[in-house]
């Protein structure tokens, strides 16, 4: 566990350093409202958490559709694939 905790955070911490600072950030303030008993603090804390949660949870939604969109691929346009192609003779040579 020891070992195994730190690793996944740096992984996670690189993927999007933005949403992964904030959601510390947010943290941090909901348990100093929460130890402090201050409750503004607390919901400021729990809304900026799940903000970046939900920012986070939106890029993967927005990948997961580029991916998908980029399954299918089409080098030539649909009439090329029916043109006879041209046939290459190797006993022509080049003009000089």
């Amino acid at each position: 566990m020891h070992a195994i905790f730190p690793t996944v955070l740096k992984r996670l911490y690189r993927k999007e350093p933005i949403s992964s600072f904030l959601i510390i950030v947010g943290a941090v303030d909901a348990v100093l409202g929460g130890v402090n008993e201050l409750g503004t603090l607390m919901i400021l804390g729990l809304l900026t958490s799940g903000m970046a949660i939900g920012y986070r949870w939106w890029c993967i939604q927005q990948a997961e559709a580029t991916a998908n969109r980029k399954s299918k691929q089409l080098y030539l346009p649909p009439s090329a694939h029916r043109a006879p192609l041209p046939n290459l003779d190797s006993r022509r040579h080049p003009p000089s």
